[in-house]
């Protein structure tokens, strides 16, 4: 039978280590981009997609990001490919009290996927 002090280092070490993923929880999601909510989906200027002259890029739409607390429209842009990964743009996610801005993102796709996109 192992000693009850051995069993009280164990559960202390438990807590320890419970309490520093926590913390890091917490302070990982204060540091996280604050959501603005909107009463209204907003509405996107028109785009202005310029002709591209080579094949090497693709087209990133424009999306709302917050600044001084409010949605402000960033137009779309082309950038170069990316082997393996396509781009999908932003959209409006509606929560309680309205309606925020989840910004597009890259995502990884078998390159047999990609080849046949972009080929």
């Amino acid at each position: 039978m192992k000693p009850k002090f051995n069993l009280n280092i164990t559960i202390m070490k438990t807590l320890q280590k419970t309490t520093v993923l926590f913390l890091l929880s917490l302070l990982m999601t204060s540091f996280s981009t604050s959501q603005v909510v909107v009463a209204n989906k907003l509405n996107a200027p028109e785009a202005n997609i310029q002709n591209i002259s080579n094949r090497t890029q693709v087209w990133i739409s424009g999306e709302w990001v917050v600044s001084n607390n409010e949605y402000v429209w960033n137009s779309g842009s082309w950038v170069d490919k990316r082997p393996g990964y396509i781009f999908l743009p932003g959209f409006w996610k509606q929560v309680k009290g309205g309606w925020i801005w989840v910004s597009g993102s890259w995502k990884s796709i078998a390159m047999k996927q990609w080849n046949n996109i972009y080929a």
